[in-house]
């Protein structure tokens, strides 16, 4: 009976890991810009209020 290989994968998997990290980071950093940007314009809008 023949042997079964199985391919060694593991470049591919810490590969994908890489890529899914940098996207998640991407992410989270454009949640806090936008954050800051929307706390930015609440406070000009307040600013504007009061005038």
């Amino acid at each position: 009976m023949p042997e079964t290989l199985i391919p060694d994968t593991t470049a591919y998997l810490l590969l994908g890991l890489g890529v899914s990290t940098v996207i998640m980071g991407a992410l989270i950093a454009r949640f806090v810009l936008k954050y800051r940007s929307l706390k930015q314009d609440e406070a000009a809008l307040e600013q504007i209020a009061q005038s």
